[in-house]
């Protein structure tokens, strides 16, 4: 059977970041629909990825090239991000092939599957949960009978009357070494590129060696709510044989981490550091923690094996609004965590959240002068988007003006009872970048790392971003 999988056209620089000038990056390759493929590949389908986002496909550029392509079944997998630009290419793709199924899979579907019916009622079947038995399911039952079966688990299937249905959820995989890792021979690396100085060498792999969250707790994430996973992890013995196989058949040279909580386990990163050694293989990685589960000596043994950059998601400089939020850690952990890896000479990238309930102006304030205290080179401040399923959802219809209609992670989404409007909000986002970017001692912190010409255009991109996303 041809198939075909598909990542619907959006505008990561202008809708995912909220920049408004043209710069080219945050881009990878799309792991969910490529763990789909290998089985499929493997059972000598064939299969064609089409990733919308880097190549700046609209929706004539993939119905041309379906036409060349014959598929017999489409999927699409979407982020609630682009869940808009997902409803329109399946309209205009059923218009063109309506004999065609089309398969709608991704995060966005588990968490609003009425939605999506009502918003796009051509579509044939969705996936929730964990895709890969279910889709394969899928595919069996098209190949057998010419139709989606009724029972298929983890699905909402039509019914004889034509009505949609939700079936039962798929089990989960327990042991995910079990699975085999995405389809790397389908993705073209050339297209893909990082956001500026979130690299050291091209090209960059992005691999995660775990599903689920070991913590779990935190109200405002997916993976603590309604439908979150059990966490499961990879061996590391599996781990390095993946990146084996990047390195020397597709000539990987950075791996990026993508982990909820990469450094979490000790022995597990300890077991990991010593095989990577013992391979020969000799390559950055950076790596995703919690302020409260990374240790000194996590961080030691990893920067000997290669670990250059941390990824902490700070989220606030309130307590109170940590403990509300149920982030398990303290400002004074974030302190230490973030002392040990500067001290290292990591790289430090931190997250912080806008507009969560509970705060004012004077508490955003707080959280940009936190950042600021810290001497971390790279922040990111995001305004709160309360997810469907959390804790968080649930406190922000209580406390608040949560706006209705989802806008794109780059609108304001909630307003605190703390603030007057959308806009204040919007103008605290702003202060956070002009405040902690603009400052004279980052900017000599950064003026110290211009040697080489590709990190001086790096930082060059990296402004420009930084312009777009301040003004």
């Amino acid at each position: 059977m041809r198939i075909a999988l598909i990542i619907p056209p959006y505008d990561l620089m202008a809708q995912g970041y909220g920049s408004k000038k043209k710069v080219k990056g945050g881009f990878f390759p799309p792991l969910g629909i490529g763990y789909l493929a290998t089985p499929l590949l493997e059972q000598r389908h064939d299969i064609k990825i089409i990733d919308c986002p880097p190549q700046g496909f609209s929706n004539k550029d993939v119905a041309e090239l379906l036409d060349k392509f014959k598929p017999e079944l489409i999927g699409i997998s979407s982020l609630s991000a682009s869940a808009k630009e997902a409803y329109s290419l399946i309209k205009y793709l059923k218009n063109k092939f309506p004999q065609i199924p089309i398969v709608f899979g991704g995060p966005h579907i588990t968490c609003f599957p009425e939605q999506t019916i009502k918003s796009v009622p051509e579509v044939d079947c969705l996936v929730y949960g964990e895709g890969e038995n279910t889709f394969q399911e899928v595919i069996n039952s098209l190949q057998e009978t010419g139709r989606v079966g009724d029972g298929i688990l983890g699905t909402w299937t039509r019914d004889r009357n034509n009505n949609f249905h939700q079936n039962p959820p798929a089990d989960i995989i327990h042991q995910l070494d079990r699975i085999d890792p995405p389809a790397w021979s389908l993705y073209d690396f050339t297209i893909y590129l990082p956001l500026p100085l979130m690299y050291k060498k091209l090209p960059v792999a992005n691999m995660i060696t775990s599903r689920g969250c070991p913590w779990g707790k935190c109200k405002f994430c997916f993976e603590s709510g309604r439908a979150s996973q059990k966490y499961r992890r990879h061996t590391p013995q599996r781990i390095i044989k993946e990146i084996k196989n990047l390195v020397n058949n597709y000539g990987v040279r950075e791996i990026a981490f993508w982990d909820d909580n990469f450094l979490v386990n000790q022995d597990w990163v300890f077991e990991f550091c010593n095989l990577l050694d013992q391979s020969g293989l000799k390559l950055p990685w950076s790596a995703y923690g919690r302020v409260n589960t990374v240790t000194k000596s996590m961080l030691e043994r990893a920067k000997k094996s290669g670990l250059w950059c941390v990824f902490y998601g700070y989220e606030t400089g309130n307590q109170d609004l940590l403990e509300r939020i149920g982030k398990g850690a303290t400002l004074d952990q974030a302190r230490q965590a973030t002392k040990w890896a500067l001290d290292l000479g990591l790289d430090v990238r931190g997250s912080f959240m806008l507009a969560l309930p509970g705060e004012t102006p004077a508490k955003a304030q707080k959280t940009i002068d936190f950042a600021k205290e810290l001497k971390i080179p790279f922040a990111q401040f995001l305004l709160t988007y309360p997810e469907w399923g959390t804790e968080l959802y649930d406190d922000a219809l209580k406390s608040g003006q949560l706006i209705p209609d989802y806008q794109g992670r780059t609108k304001v989404a909630f307003i605190p009872e703390g603030y007057r409007n959308a806009e204040e909000v919007r103008k605290m986002q702003q202060r956070a970048y002009r405040q902690f970017y603009f400052n004279p001692r980052f900017i000599w912190m950064h003026l110290k790392r211009l040697r080489k010409p590709s990190v001086i255009k790096q930082y060059y991109l990296g402004l420009k971003f930084i312009l777009g996303v301040s003004k």
